[in-house]
């Protein structure tokens, strides 16, 4: 029941952080949290009322989120480093972690894609 939330959390917090590297605190910024959330919550709708089973979302919600959360988004602030405290071995492994990571989710939306335009073709027979 939480699961919202807590991903919804941690993807505003990580989508501030990669898009505005030095600006303020989110939580002391009310304009660009709320503009944050707005745009997010919008593309959440958008998107929902496309898709006609919550479950298909979930797969792509957990194929995508986990692996960005998870792999991509810290190597990224990894690799940002703006104080210079990564050494040349971090910033490669980085690197290996997101290339690792992005064709993993290519491979679980590929998997989750092929099965539901087989169960969809499957119903149309």
């Amino acid at each position: 029941m939480l699961v919202f939330p807590v991903i919804f959390f941690s993807l505003r917090f990580n989508l501030d952080d990669l898009v505005f590297p030095s600006a303020s605190s989110l939580e002391l910024d009310n304009w660009r949290f709320s503009s944050i959330t707005t745009g997010l919550i919008f593309l959440l709708y958008v998107a929902a009322n496309f898709v006609p089973s919550i479950w298909d979302v979930f797969q792509f919600t957990g194929a995508t989120a986990t692996v960005c959360l998870g792999f991509i988004f810290p190597a990224a602030i990894a690799l940002r480093d703006p104080h210079s405290i990564a050494t040349k071995k971090d910033k490669i492994l980085s690197i290996v972690m997101i290339i690792l990571a992005v064709f993993s989710n290519i491979v679980a939306i590929y998997s989750y894609a092929d099965a539901l335009f087989r169960k969809h073709q499957s119903k149309s027979n």
